[in-house]
């Protein structure tokens, strides 16, 4: 989770060198005739699974800051090699181009997103060129040594990634490999290859290569102007002025500033200049109205990447716009399209998909408070995050901005407090939402990440992984060691901070939630079931309030060690409430209730518990452990962010009642 407050101070004088150029310079360079130099490359886990993957072929790659030495493929691997892209397309179809023209014998995998990807289209022209290369269960796709001849191929799809893999394995084929376009895509592969002395030729939308020899080279790469975009969307729409220093300038990238010049943005390029083949310059924006945005199927095409970003001034803007031709939006990392669709619905805006063509009906007013849920779409989160920023404050739950933009929240200018969650399993955990319902009611940007981390780490690991956090919530099992390992007095933990003293918030947790339902535990007499550290918590802290408990737990020892340590009854045989820390199981389902029990406190926030069950069956108070999250939370939050404690648990309630999590307003 990452809440953001409107508060932003954009830093455009940082280095984000353009991702898709960083990719052909890396590949280029690993088949080169000697030592390359690659300075101000992307830094994008993107650009540095391409980089993994070429070590894996045999290339040295060595980084120093952003700049990037590289020693090319002296000897290529002789058993087949599994080449992980992670979440690259790019790397996945350039280097299928790269692995067949070499001859290597590789097995190609990827995350889940790039998994659901097409990538027969690019695997059907490398098999025309010859290629051993076919679709196979659990990867992408498998690609075994083959001799190449060159093809005369006509592109299906408006796809650079296919051309770049069709003309880059023409390097090694037999023959003269010609590729023709019906409309035109990015040009990197050619500008590059041509910089670099390869025989390759390119007129009227038709590009011809021969098997060619590249030079070494020591080259910069232009800044990123897909990752401008977002900060131009963000200046627009807030009337601020910016400049972009050293923006790639190539036409085919400029589909996104065209749309909106033609909208009446006020941009300027200035400064143009020759770099690899390329143009570069600086992108000037200044204030101005803009009327409703209309992109061509050919401006979709050159602002593939950047259909978000407008999607985020159409949002703010009053009028309908029309982006035409974005059904390859819907073959991306997600399905841009639907979150484009998603993310209206979260404005109260209208938007459509027919026909091909995707069209936002705005009044151009944004609400406060958004929420977005899980969408790992590096692209989608951050035109999310700039359309926070516009109305002055939300959240979006996943923030993979480094798979292509590590410099993204330097560029915003924010520096948000790191928090989060660390546990065996937390994936599910209810709690990033709620420290984003409280960072938007107190207006603090900050981060909650749940980590899921072994059982089995190393004190040291663990450690680290804790010290990596502004502060921490601990859960199952770490508390007691995280406990030891701190050298607290308090025997399980569950808030660590840098400026605040490691405690519980368990037992707040649970105090506060029974008292908002006017249960008072002075001198009450309890069943614990359960004896984890939440369960010795509580315990300590209802000792506290001269409580005398009885621990039920399934294993004896267990409960007979908490007994001893805190001089607890074993003969309650009456007791005022029950409060169950354990999962709802068996051993949990068979504790019958007895008569004298008024209430029943489930720790499980989900609510599944035989013993709540029971309770209800007879009208007897149950207090869902959602509540005690809450109330543990809250007190995490204000301690870690010195602020009062906030007490709104039916708001937030109430705000997480819909099973709609993808988007919504708090």
């Amino acid at each position: 989770m990452l809440n953001f407050n409107g508060q932003f101070q954009l830093n455009t004088n940082i280095c984000y060198g353009d991702k898709s150029i960083s990719h052909r310079a890396l590949i280029f360079a690993a088949i080169a005739d000697g030592i390359s130099t690659v300075r101000n490359i992307s830094l994008a886990r993107d650009v540095l699974a391409t980089a993994e993957c070429l070590r894996r072929l045999g290339a040295e790659i060595t980084f120093c800051g952003n700049t990037a030495t590289v020693v090319p493929i002296k000897s290529l691997p002789a058993a087949q090699v599994v080449l992980n892209c992670e979440n690259s397309g790019t790397t996945a179809r350039l280097l299928a181009g790269l692995v067949a023209g070499l001859g290597v014998s590789a097995r190609f995998v990827g995350d889940q997103s790039l998994s659901r990807r097409p990538m027969d289209r690019v695997i059907k022209p490398l098999q025309s060129m010859g290629a051993d290369i076919y679709c196979e269960r659990d990867c992408l796709f498998v690609c075994r040594g083959s001799r190449l001849s060159a093809i005369d191929y006509t592109a299906q799809v408006n796809s650079a990634q296919v051309k770049s893999a069709v003309l880059i394995a023409g390097l090694f084929a037999d023959g003269v490999t010609v590729y023709r376009e019906n409309i035109p895509t990015r040009n990197h592969t050619e500008l590059l290859l041509q910089y670099l002395g390869a025989n390759i030729s390119a007129d009227d939308n038709v590009i011809c290569v021969k098997r060619s020899a590249l030079r070494a080279f020591d080259i910069t790469v232009p800044n990123d102007p897909s990752s401008a975009a977002f900060f131009v969307a963000l200046a627009l729409t807030k009337g601020l002025r910016a400049t972009f220093s050293d923006v790639l300038l190539n036409n085919a990238r400029l589909g996104f500033y065209r749309v909106l010049a033609n909208s009446g943005a006020r941009i300027r390029y200035d400064n143009v200049h020759t770099v690899c083949g390329e143009q570069v310059g600086n992108i000037s924006v200044f204030p101005g109205a803009i009327k409703p945005l209309y992109a061509s199927e050919r401006d979709v095409c050159d602002a593939i990447d950047e259909i978000p970003a407008l999607a985020v001034v159409a949002l703010a803007t009053k009028g309908t716009h029309v982006f035409c031709g974005v059904d390859e939006l819907r073959r991306k990392e997600s399905d841009r399209v639907q979150a484009i669709r998603r993310t209206a619905a979260a404005c109260y805006q209208r938007c459509t998909a027919d026909g091909g063509n995707l069209v936002i009906r705005s009044d151009g007013k944004l609400p406060r408070g958004m929420y977005f849920d899980d969408c790992c779409d590096h692209r989608i989160a951050m035109s999310r995050a700039i359309l926070c920023q516009i109305a002055g404050g939300g959240s979006i739950d996943c923030a993979p901005f480094d798979i292509s933009f590590p410099e993204f929240l330097t560029m915003m200018g924010v520096q948000p407090l790191k928090l989060g969650l660390v546990g065996a399993d937390v994936s599910g955990s209810m709690s990033p939402r709620l420290m984003a319902y409280l960072a938007a009611r107190k207006g603090i940007c900050c981060s909650y990440d749940a980590v899921n981390v072994p059982p089995d780490v190393s004190d040291a690991d663990l450690s680290a992984i804790i010290g990596g956090f502004d502060g921490v919530n601990v859960t199952m099992p770490f508390k007691t060691r995280v406990a030891r390992l701190l050298g607290t007095s308090v025997p399980s933990v569950n808030t660590v901070g840098k400026n605040i003293v490691t405690q519980s918030t368990d037992g707040y947790g649970i105090i506060a939630s029974l008292r908002s339902h006017g249960i008072s535990v002075n001198n009450a007499k309890l069943w614990i079931v359960g004896a984890g550290g939440a369960a010795e918590a509580c315990v300590a802290v209802l000792k506290k309030y001269g409580c005398a408990m009885q621990i039920l737990n399934r294993t004896a020892s267990k409960a007979c060690y908490l007994t001893d340590k805190y001089a607890l009854q074993t003969d309650i045989a009456r007791p005022d409430g029950v409060l169950t820390f354990v999962p709802q199981c068996p051993f949990e389902q068979s504790i019958e209730l007895p008569d004298s029990v008024q209430w029943v406190f489930v720790a499980d926030y989900k609510g599944y518990s035989g013993a709540a069950d029971k309770a209800m069956l007879r009208d007897i108070t149950v207090v869902s452990g959602l509540e005690m999250l809450y109330n543990q939370g809250a007190k995490s939050f204000a301690l870690w962010t010195s602020t009062p404690i906030q007490h709104g648990y039916k708001q937030f309630a109430r705000s997480i009642s819909s099973e709609n999590f993808d988007v919504k307003r708090r």
